[in-house]
């Protein structure tokens, strides 16, 4: 017994608990350092960007943000101050002839319509013209029909007075006029005609869109109509052969 406490004496001087060591990882090597370079080569906007930062923004960005755009120029691409004043200057150069040809090509457009309409009003005024002095020739040569109706009365003294309003004049008398106010009463009583043709003409038009109309809506109801006693005589049927069936089965 006694050898055995002195081999289990032995035991405890010779075991030692291990302790755990911490591990420091500011020794450690950062597996994403090869990534680093990439990263940064990314992160490096590229020139294309940067002139367009300073051609679209420049005009409005502040004095020291541009001054730090053409510093990175210089950095990035070994541009001196001189030739970076150069390619800046050819840039706003370059940007303000687009503009100014943009310009051009917009007041050409509009000088281009702008004579276009131009001369459609005077295709307009010629052909007025035209059929003007067509109507004063031929209020000329022909006689007037008499004005049976009172409404071509009215409206021939309507027009009268507007054209001697127009040519300020004294409105003529029909009974006893001179030359010039026989031919202005020639003149609104042919008007008056033609108005009254023309009105004529577009009543007859609305009145045959509204006969088309009305045949449509009839036609529509007279459908809605048969399909309505179909649908009672289908049911009626219906309602007869269920009748019949039950007085068989009966």
């Amino acid at each position: 017994m006694a050898e055995d406490d002195e081999f289990n004496n032995d035991l405890d001087d010779d075991y030692q608990p291990r302790s755990r060591k911490k591990k420091s990882r500011s020794n450690e090597p950062n597996p994403n350092k090869k990534c680093r370079p990439r990263i940064d080569q990314l992160a490096i906007p590229s020139r294309r960007l940067i002139l367009a930062l300073y051609q679209d923004h420049g005009y409005h960005l502040p004095r020291e943000k541009v001054e730090k755009i053409k510093i990175l120029l210089q950095e990035l691409y070994a541009m001196t101050p001189e030739e970076t004043e150069r390619y800046f200057a050819h840039i706003k150069k370059k940007s303000a002839d687009v503009s100014r040809r943009k310009d051009i090509k917009f007041m050409l457009k509009k000088l281009v319509k702008r004579k276009k309409k131009e001369q459609q009003h005077k295709q307009a005024y010629e052909l007025l013209y035209r059929l003007f002095v067509s109507g004063m020739e031929f209020a000329v040569k022909t006689p007037v029909p008499p004005l049976v109706s009172v409404r071509l009365r009215n409206l021939s003294n309507i027009i009268l007075e507007q054209i001697c309003n127009l040519r300020n004049v004294d409105i003529p008398a029909r009974e006893d006029s001179d030359q010039f106010g026989s031919f202005l009463i020639k003149v609104a009583d042919w008007m008056a005609i033609v108005i009254e043709h023309l009105y004529y003409g577009i009543h007859l038009k609305k009145n045959a869109e509204l006969q088309i109309i009305e045949n449509e809506h009839k036609k529509k109801k007279l459908d809605e109509a048969a399909s309505e006693h179909k649908t009672e005589e289908t049911k009626d049927d219906n309602e007869d052969n269920e009748a019949e069936l039950n007085d068989e089965i009966e």
